[in-house]
């Protein structure tokens, strides 16, 4: 039952001494956000009004927006206000307007963050329960059960315990004003259908189901902690992170209980859907070479690991560097120092990233750009030209690393293949002793 007392334990269980707290709260004007405002005023807390005003329900939701600024105990109140033109955002967006209005929403609310500890909002028991629904209706894993997050900072959610009922109830007790949003009574909505229809067909089973849900949301909230807790460690066991690639151990992996659900934990998040799981899995005792997509990644399968990294991934091309007036320069990751004493090159430690080059081989500008087919250069150390396609093979580079090849060209000529080995033509004799270039991929 939603009383002061109850507001205030659970406010507590949520935020950290939270009468030195300062707030940001989502009133839209209906009972449960004002609700809301209503008690934060009473127990005299520092907070101020953000209102969204989607223009999706003409006249009724200016007069929402005006009602937030009249409510008489936000007067001393800052209400931020900020209004979308929703429909013409959803065009071409693939995306129903539920969806459109919530990243609008949420979007702004994380902006407005920074000048806050917390960024509450209304949500209740029911809309904790509908969620539940919904994502079983849409299909879920463990997490889609656990509903509403009661936190998950910048956000607070301290009236999810309570029920819709329970608070309009208080509403009432406390005379506090709000208005109906009557798009609430419309079954476009995937959650008013929910709401109107769905719920009431379980209430005839169990009457208090929206109680039976809320207990089992945080069951579930419990077991899909310890979930978690066992995947993250499975996945420090096969990942291995080199920046943005990522290398999955194959026999790490299927010493796993579950490899298709480990695998799944593991890519979902980069948008690989469940057919192209199944071939991930299915591949894992196949050939080397095949490559499996989703619409933001790609999967090669190499030997005994799996390799992942974005796609389009995009590097700079033909750029020019100058620097004839300058001791050091750096550039699109490349950082040039001229040395002048051939000492210091042999001080040095050898590093792949690293290359020395005479003055009298270097010439403006340099071109950075991917290896082509028919690509040739001089290895160093090597007698004679090699077809870069050949010099990849015997070194054994898989798919991708051989698309991440950058080439450093002077003169029209292939001075440098990227981290791999300089070309033998502009490497430093030792009858040069002077006046040398030192370049650095940083």
């Amino acid at each position: 039952m939603l009383t002061y007392d109850a507001f205030r334990e659970n406010l507590a269980l949520l935020a950290e001494k939270p009468e030195e707290r300062k707030y940001l709260l989502a009133v839209s004007g209906g009972a449960d956000s004002c609700v809301l405002a209503f008690l934060f005023h009473h127990f005299a807390l520092d907070f101020d009004v953000a209102h969204c005003n989607f223009h999706l329900r003409g006249e009724d939701s200016d007069k929402d927006m005006e009602f937030v600024q009249q409510i008489p105990y936000l007067f001393n109140k800052q209400i931020l206000i900020k209004e979308f033109d929703t429909l013409e955002l959803q065009k071409n967006s693939g995306c129903s307007i539920e969806m459109v209005a919530r990243d609008l929403r949420y979007g702004w609310f994380r902006e407005l963050a920074a000048n806050y500890d917390y960024v509450v909002t209304a949500h209740n028991a029911d809309d904790n329960a509908e969620t539940v629904l919904l994502n079983l209706a849409r299909g879920t894993g463990l997490k889609g059960l656990t509903g509403i997050p009661k936190s998950n900072p910048p956000f607070l959610r301290p009236l999810l315990p309570f029920t819709s009922a329970e608070i309009r109830e208080f509403a009432a007790e406390n005379h506090i004003a709000y208005r109906t949003d009557k798009s609430n009574f419309s079954d476009v909505y995937n959650r008013n259908k929910i709401r109107l229809k769905v719920f009431p067909e379980l209430q005839k089973i169990n009457p208090k189901i929206i109680g039976t849900f809320s207990r089992n949301i945080e069951l579930l909230s419990r077991q899909n902690s310890i979930y978690e807790l066992e995947i993250e460690r499975e996945k420090s066991e096969v990942l291995t992170f080199f920046g943005e690639k990522i290398e999955i151990s194959i026999e790490k992996l299927k010493k796993m209980p579950d490899i298709g659900l480990l695998l799944y934990e593991i890519l979902s998040k980069f948008d690989f859907n469940k057919p192209v799981l199944k071939e991930i899995e299915e591949s894992l005792d196949g050939n080397s070479g095949k490559i499996f997509y989703s619409p933001t990644h790609k999967l090669l399968k190499d030997r005994g690991k799996l390799i992942l990294v974005p796609l389009g991934k995009d590097y700079d091309s033909d750029f020019e560097i100058e620097i004839k007036n300058a001791a050091e320069f750096e550039k699109n990751g490349f950082k040039i120092t001229e040395i002048d004493d051939f000492d210091e090159i042999l001080k040095e430690k050898m590093n792949k990233n690293v290359i020395f080059v005479s003055k009298k081989l270097f010439s403006y500008p340099l071109f950075l750009r991917k290896w082509r087919s028919g690509d040739e250069f001089y290895p160093f150390g090597m007698k004679g030209k090699k077809k870069l396609s050949d010099f990849f093979k015997d070194l054994k580079l898989n798919l991708i690393e051989k698309e991440e090849i950058e080439i450093l060209c002077c003169n029209g000529m292939i001075m440098w293949v990227v981290g791999v080995r300089a070309d033998d033509r502009f490497k430093v004799a030792p009858q040069d002793r002077v006046g040398f270039y030192r370049l650095e991929r940083v």
